[in-house]
């Protein structure tokens, strides 16, 4: 039952975790796609709140992506 409090999604809308590079890859085409498919752009690199051009290698825009750097463990002696 849903209440009278506002609510961030809408019932179509949910999140759920990405567990395979598959769906993450499905889900990636998805949100770069929606501008063109949207009529907003004609090319997915055109909209400036996309990671599309990150994503090829283009360029870092606006909306940053997750770049892990290598992790370097670091060891303290003790004196």
């Amino acid at each position: 039952m849903w209440s009278d409090e506002p609510h961030v999604w809408q019932r179509r809308f949910y999140d759920f975790n990405v567990w395979s590079e598959r769906k993450r890859i499905e889900k990636l085409r998805y949100m770069h796609r929606n501008p063109v498919k949207r009529g907003l752009v004609l090319e997915p690199e055109q909209w400036e709140w996309s990671s599309y051009r990150s994503y090829v290698g283009q360029e870092e825009g606006k909306v940053k992506i997750n770049q892990w750097p290598e992790v370097v463990m670091k060891i303290r002696t003790v004196a």
